[in-house]
């Protein structure tokens, strides 16, 4: 009895423990397998990550290639441009020519001369076929650190090409590790396409631009994405995955310490195999003691356990022993024990699930709404730089005919006059939409009545639309008061309209309305308003429609479905821009062959509309006036003196505030100053503050072709006089001015 008491201790202690090993052992290979899956998902998402990064200087280098500056080679203009749009980004712009000039740098102060630029050791990843080339890691010689750059030849009208390039310092790729939230006991690699170190997250500094390891340069050449053991540049084994970046080829390498994965593993092996040994010996010694009173009970143990390992419920019966009976009655909870531990994972695992594609889902939308944004931001900068110049232009030419108009006596020259004229302010409304788009325009926000400014633009359109299209105008009797500007939202309301007409070639139906609405939750749309209260002037038409896939297209400028010359593609984002800077939004409902509905949501005013009138100007005022005239623009300058001696003005004209400020300190007299706001140095606003401080209540009047409307609204809160003006508005502002004699605060 007792050898065979000894022979199924051994029996059932041997099997167990043989299992528990093959599970613990199964156990690691599965928590290493899981950990290489994680690390090759992160080298993937990583490399993504390098490819977006790099991919962000290729989107800036598209944005400027356009610039008109860049085409004249106005290197002074393009400077200024590629500035304001690095600010921020990490990256600089350099411009050189085939002769090795350098002729814009933003990494280097404004007026500071720029070294001459060579592409000597620098070499360029593969991309077969791309226009635009990036190269491998390579040493700058201004600031002496690794750097990267993307680059793209432009064609000169006499041949030779323009290297436009971005630039950014290999430290720049080390926000990656942070943003990731990459696990501290992991080691990072970012590989060029020459198998050279651009960052790492450990000791940066000592391995940027330093080779990677013979053996995972061969593995990298041997495939784009693997797992093997290796030993890293530290010296520290560990499992690595690497990944290649799909479009610009380099390399992500993430490695994870050999001890940190195997060591929980080993310790539970180890510490299995004493107990698991002990236990043995322990009942092989008892066995012999207790061999006697214990076989029958053992063996009907020996069937209760049978039972439960094939997943049959059957308790042992009584057996007179209390320790083989407590036995029994454990061994009976701990089935049920580990079944309800099943149930519990399994439930776990289908919540699971359900919780990584809902994450997922939300991930991929607010990556899709902030790629909007960022897109719509950076044509908006773009745009409202081109605003500036044009302005300018804009004065020059619209003065210049102003002036020829007064001179001319022929019916058949001022009808050229009128023509070049009517092109001319063409343009500047054109400058108004961009400005509107992009948000720089200073609007007159104050409460408005919503109803009034419909049955305005209604009363407008009814002439326009012609006798094929209806209109209809609805407002709500309880209508609130909204935060906005007549003018414009008048012109918004003739904007919807007339594209709604278009959408209706044949003739129908228009629909105008307003009323009150109150939005507790976001649309998620990126030109969708917030929540809040708002006043919405809807515009309906029963017309074509539009699809998805052009309905996804309708606010970016210049895109546009009529035919050319009918249309600029600038309405729709010239309303959303004014929407989104009253503090509101645009939302579009449409199908194909379903006709389209426009809301404009426009914040709740707190306080009632005020009915102004504005104040008369007498021109005959100005006669004798004393002007001090500042732009910084030769050829605006010239043509608004011309203006202001016509209308009987004395006329003092300087290129700066700093030239101002010093002919008032010499005691120059002048009765009233006109002052551009955008100019080198101090701006208009601050020029307008320092010279009241030397004459206080000197009426003021400032002009601009393009400010930023926070800027301007920081620096001045009186009359502002936007270019191109006509030599009329130029009186009349002036005069009301001088007239008012009350000085606004700069």
């Amino acid at each position: 009895m007792r050898g065979r008491l000894v022979m199924l201790v051994l029996a059932v202690l041997i099997p167990a423990l043989l299992t528990a090993g093959i599970l613990l052992a199964n156990a690691y290979r599965q928590e290493r397998a899981s950990i290489a899956q994680q690390m090759t998902g992160t080298a993937r998402a990583l490399a993504l990550v390098v490819d977006r990064q790099i991919g962000q200087d290729r989107v800036l280098l598209e944005a400027m290639a356009a610039s008109p500056a860049l085409k004249a080679e106005d290197w002074r203009a393009f400077d200024a441009q590629a500035r304001a749009a690095t600010v921020g980004s990490g990256s600089w712009v350099a411009v050189g020519t085939s002769d090795g000039v350098q002729h814009v740098n933003t990494h280097v102060a404004p007026g500071a001369p720029l070294p001459r630029s060579t592409n000597s050791g620098i070499t360029w990843a593969e991309q077969p076929g791309a226009t635009f080339k990036v190269s491998n890691l390579f040493w700058s010689r201004l600031s002496h650190t690794p750097i990267v750059a993307v680059e793209v030849l432009l064609p000169r009208p006499d041949g030779s090409l323009i290297q436009l390039a971005a630039l950014r310092e290999a430290m720049s790729f080390d926000a990656i590790w942070s943003d990731q939230n990459y696990p501290q006991a992991w080691t990072g690699t970012i590989i060029d396409g020459r198998g050279v170190i651009v960052g790492r997250n450990r000791d940066a500094a000592k391995w940027v631009g330093q080779s990677a390891s013979a053996g995972m340069l061969q593995r990298m050449r041997a495939a784009p994405t693997g797992v093997a053991q290796t030993e890293t540049l530290d010296g520290v084994k560990s499992l690595t995955a690497w990944s290649r970046a799909p479009e610009y080829g380099w390399t992500v390498v993430v490695s994870a310490p050999r001890s940190e994965i195997a060591g929980q593993a080993r310790r539970s092996l180890t510490w299995a195999a004493l107990l698991g040994l002990t236990f043995l010996c322990i009942g092989v010694a008892l066995a012999g003691l207790v061999a006697r009173g214990l076989v029958g009970p053992v063996e009907a143990l020996a069937d209760s356990a049978k039972a439960w390992a094939e997943g049959r419920d059957q308790a042992a019966p009584p057996s007179g022993v209390r320790e083989i009976d407590a036995l029994a009655d454990s061994l009976t909870a701990a089935s049920q024990a580990v079944e309800a531990h099943q149930r519990e994972l399994r439930d776990l695992n289908a919540s699971l699930e359900v919780r990584v594609a809902e994450r997922t889902r939300e991930l991929a939308e607010a990556t899709e709404s902030l790629a909007q944004v960022q897109k719509m931001e950076a044509i908006g900068r773009l745009t409202g730089g081109v605003a500036h110049d044009f302005n300018n232009l804009l004065m020059a030419v619209l003065g210049n005919l102003d002036l020829l108009a007064r001179r001319l006596t022929e019916p058949k020259h001022l009808k050229y006059v009128e023509q070049a004229r009517a092109a001319g302010e063409r343009g500047a409304k054109l400058t108004a939409q961009l400005l509107a788009f992009a948000r720089r325009q200073r609007l007159q926000a104050r409460p408005i009545d919503v109803a009034a400014a419909v049955q305005a633009a209604s009363d407008l359109l009814q002439s326009t639309l012609g006798g094929s299209h209806a209109l209809a105008c609805e407002t709500a009797p309880d209508l609130w008061p909204a935060v906005g500007d007549v003018t414009q939202v008048e012109l918004m309301i003739v904007n919807l309209a007339l594209n709604a007409r278009d959408a209706m070639p044949t003739g129908g139906r228009i629909t105008i309305s307003a009323a009150n609405m109150v939005l507790t939750a976001p649309t998620g749309r990126p030109e969708g308003p917030p929540p809040g209260d708002y006043a919405v002037i809807t515009v309906a038409d029963a017309g074509e429609g539009m699809s998805p896939e052009i309905l996804a297209r309708v606010f970016e400028p210049f895109f546009t479905t009529k035919p050319v010359g009918k249309g600029s593609g600038l309405g729709l984002p010239q309303v959303l821009g004014l929407a989104q800077q009253l503090g509101g939004g645009i939302e579009v409902e449409t199908a194909p062959g379903q006709g389209t509905i426009v809301r404009v949501y426009l914040p709740r005013s707190e306080l009632a509309p005020v009915r102004e009138t504005p104040p008369t100007a007498d021109l005959l005022a100005l006669k004798g006036l004393k002007v001090l005239l500042v732009d910084d623009d030769p050829d605006v300058r010239l043509i608004t003196g011309q203006i202001l001696a016509e209308l009987g003005c004395q006329v003092e004209a300087v290129d700066s505030g700093e030239a101002a400020l010093d002919h008032a300190r010499r005691g120059g007299a002048f009765d009233a100053a006109l002052v551009d706001f955008a100019m080198p140095g101090i701006n208009g606003g601050e020029t307008a503050r320092r010279l009241r401080d030397l004459e206080p209540g000197l009426p003021v009047v400032l002009m601009s072709g393009y400010a930023d409307v926070n800027d301007l609204a920081a620096a001045w809160a009186g009359p502002v006089l936007h270019k191109p003006f006509s030599a009329q508005a130029l009186g009349r502002e002036l005069a009301r001015a001088t007239q008012s004699a009350a000085p606004a605060d700069a």
